[in-house]
């Protein structure tokens, strides 16, 4: 069974390790989650993300009882760092800081001797006082002063030593922070399994039926929040097709102001998207949909 972790009220898919979980759910489960991690080796931009893949609560619900996954949390992530682990933890961030001086060392040589023959070029120009601008460099010297610039010996090793002592020392503060993506000093004996408690009221239920009902009738089903909806609903893979409706879950006998409806309706048509209020069936055994459209209309006096 796929793992859900527990932590802070929120679920998540953590795990590079178990990166076929997150896979499999998007492709056998159409659970999409929402990614919020960074990239490891792109950690600065803010376009594409990856784990930690944090799931709806319809979506856990919808897991569970489909017996897809279980629902985990670690007890020792919930206390305080003993003395001993934040030992480990700092013997294991200086490691990473000189694996990380090492690598910066390593890339600046390549360079350097990728541009070895550039730098003695340059090196010989100063000794014979010849200018070492880009434009000069281009142009062809005097045959005698060519002469003299190739009888002009120089240690390659020396200079290429010279090269790296230029470059400074990493400071700490430089260093790249590794972002984990699973818990390097959890026991994986010390797993606690526990109960799920949600949907608990009306509201819940309700939105809950309702994305259980929109997952079995085939569609992929995503928070609706930048649209001001509770769910937004895919006819297809939401990297390959556009969501086609903005899904609001409301009480059947519950009033929507005209000035709300109106608000909501122009939005959805404004991102080419149908707006439909979800709620229960007389019965409450299962879920009634009612979309509405704008409707652009002229007045003339």
């Amino acid at each position: 069974m796929i793992d859900l972790i527990s932590a802070r009220n929120n679920v998540f898919i953590w795990s590079a390790e178990n990166v076929n979980d997150w896979l499999k759910l998007r492709r056998d489960y159409r659970i999409i989650g929402e990614l919020i991690g960074c990239l490891p080796k792109k950690p600065r931009q803010d376009i594409f993300s990856g784990l930690p893949l944090l799931l709806l609560p319809e979506e856990v619900s919808l897991l569970l009882e489909k017996n897809v996954a279980r629902l985990i949390r670690y007890p020792c992530l919930q206390n305080p760092p003993s003395n001993t682990l934040k030992q480990t933890f700092e013997e294991y961030r200086n490691t990473l800081y000189i694996e990380q001086e090492k690598c910066l060392r390593k890339e600046r040589q390549k360079q350097v001797i990728g541009m070895m023959d550039k730098i003695i070029e340059g090196k010989k120009r100063k000794i014979l006082g010849i200018d070492t601008r880009k434009k000069k460099v281009s142009k062809p010297l005097d045959p005698k002063v060519q002469e003299a610039l190739n009888n002009i010996e120089i240690n390659r090793q020396d200079l290429l030593n010279e090269e790296m002592a230029k470059l400074p020392k990493l400071d700490k503060s430089d260093a790249l922070i590794q972002t984990h993506t699973v818990y390097p000093w959890t026991d994986t004996a010390d797993v606690e399994i526990i109960e799920w408690k949600y949907p608990c009221n009306y509201k819940q239920q309700l939105r809950y039926k309702t994305y259980k009902d929109l997952w079995e009738k085939g569609y992929y089903v995503t928070s609706g929040e930048k649209f001001g909806g509770d769910f937004l609903v895919y006819p297809g893979e939401p990297i390959m097709f556009h969501s086609q409706f903005i899904i609001l879950c409301k009480d059947k006998s519950e009033e929507i102001p005209i000035t709300e409806l109106s608000a909501q309706c122009r939005i959805a048509c404004h991102v080419r998207k149908t707006q439909v209020y979800a709620f229960f069936s007389a019965n409450q055994d299962n879920i009634k949909y009612q979309s509405f459209q704008w409707a652009e209309s002229t007045m003339f006096e």
